[in-house]
């Protein structure tokens, strides 16, 4: 068993300890690799992750246009969004009761289809901000605004047909 164990531990000391042709030391290159690892990490989605997350976020909303179905419209958008549908209402207690007002009030909202897909970001340039256009052939919809939340999902912040709403 001992023979077994520092058979297998040679390799990994030579490893460790083996001169190469550079000027830094196999820990100096792991603890970069490390940290570029994290910055990586830390740097959040990729302009392409943003875009697929703002169409998929847009495609589920219009279909809970077509649907009337609140619940499921209401999950695809923030609470400053779910409150900005709430205050349009006439009475609307919850954001699910008043979707079907909104969607109402939304020109053209039984055939809009999602358009174009641009990310930019916010004004420090911190945060990816996905807007989403809102096509329609007879309509001007407007368009979606789409972001990440602190809880890491995609919603969309600013709505067609809403004057308020949103970061």
């Amino acid at each position: 068993m001992r023979r077994t164990l520092l058979c297998a531990a040679l390799p990994l000391f030579l490893a460790l300890t083996a001169c190469g042709g550079d000027d830094e030391t196999p820990e100096e290159t792991a603890a970069e690799e490390a940290a570029e690892g994290a910055l990586e990490g830390a740097e959040g989605p990729s302009e392409d992750e943003a875009a697929a997350a703002a169409q998929a976020v847009a495609e589920g909303f219009l279909a809970s246009f077509a649907a009337l179905d609140g619940e499921a419209g209401c999950a695809f958008v923030d609470e400053s969004a779910q409150a900005t549908i709430i205050a349009q209402s006439e009475g609307a207690e919850d954001c699910a009761e008043a979707f079907p007002e909104y969607v109402a009030n939304v020109p053209g909202a039984d055939a809009i289809e999602v358009g174009e897909v641009t990310v930019s970001t916010d004004l420090d340039g911190d945060t990816l901000i996905a807007n989403v256009e809102l096509v329609h052939a007879e309509e001007t919809p407007g368009a979606l605004e789409v972001r990440q939340g602190n809880d890491g999902e995609w919603r969309a912040t600013r709505l067609p047909g809403t004057t308020l709403g949103g970061a």
